[in-house]
């Protein structure tokens, strides 16, 4: 099993911890983000220094990471 981090990423640059969590796989890990409710924060899926997957925030992601919608 791997640790998984979510992190809030408020569009004004601040990063806020959120959870913390052991999945298998990086789909059990994407299963539990989840869009933000504000539309200026958005939720980043990481595993230690790997980008997984990325959900919510107005601004499209800058590459071809994965993007959650639900």
């Amino acid at each position: 099993m791997a640790v998984y981090r979510i992190y809030l990423v408020h569009d004004d640059g601040r990063l806020e911890p959120d959870e913390s969590f052991y999945c298998k796989t990086d789909c059990e890990a994407v299963n539990r983000l989840r869009r933000p409710t504000r539309a200026d924060i958005r939720a980043e899926l990481w595993q230690g220094g790997r980008f997984v997957a990325v959900a919510g925030s107005h601004r499209p992601p800058a590459d071809d990471r994965p993007y959650v919608t639900h």
